[in-house]
């Protein structure tokens, strides 16, 4: 049986947004690190900061596209399960760095690989060697508000392969 090896490539994102919470706004800003793996059916975008999160679809472009909405829909969610803004800056924060070493461990082999030329960057991706990654939560001060005041939120979407 012959095995195929997966392409994946170390990406870096934007995200930036305001998240309405019980009483809180809040707005988190992050640079965040995917895993992508392509696949036979399609892409996989693996979060290494924020962890314990993927993403599907057919293609890297729109696995990218979805990315937004579905972070989106994370700390929404997370700010409906808090009642202050610390509660909800803690999950955010936890969220951020729950990672696995053996994801830790790809991304940064596919760091190198692409390093070394050993893979090609996806076209139309620009490459940022020594990108820092952040994640910031700071609370803007309106009162009564709740998880149900969220705005649509248009995103600056930036992804590029880490070397």
């Amino acid at each position: 049986m012959d095995t195929v090896k997966s392409a994946a490539w170390p990406l870096l994102f934007t995200y930036n947004g305001p998240v309405f919470g019980n009483g809180f706004l809040s707005y988190v800003e992050l640079c965040g690190k995917l895993l992508a793996v392509q696949e036979t059916e399609g892409v996989w975008l693996e979060g290494v900061n924020p962890g314990a999160f993927a993403i599907g679809a057919t293609t890297l472009e729109k696995a990218s596209q979805t990315l937004p909405e579905a972070l989106t829909k994370v700390f929404v969610d997370f700010a409906e399960t808090t009642d202050s803004f610390e509660a909800f800056k803690r999950t955010v924060e936890d969220f951020y760095e729950a990672t696995d070493p053996e994801t830790t461990s790809a991304w940064d082999r596919a760091v190198e690989a692409v390093r070394d030329g050993l893979m090609p960057v996806p076209e139309g991706l620009l490459r940022k060697p020594g990108w820092k990654c952040f994640v910031r939560v700071t609370e803007r001060s309106l009162d009564q508000l709740t998880p149900r005041d969220n705005p649509p939120v248009v995103f600056n979407r930036q992804l590029a392969a880490a070397a």
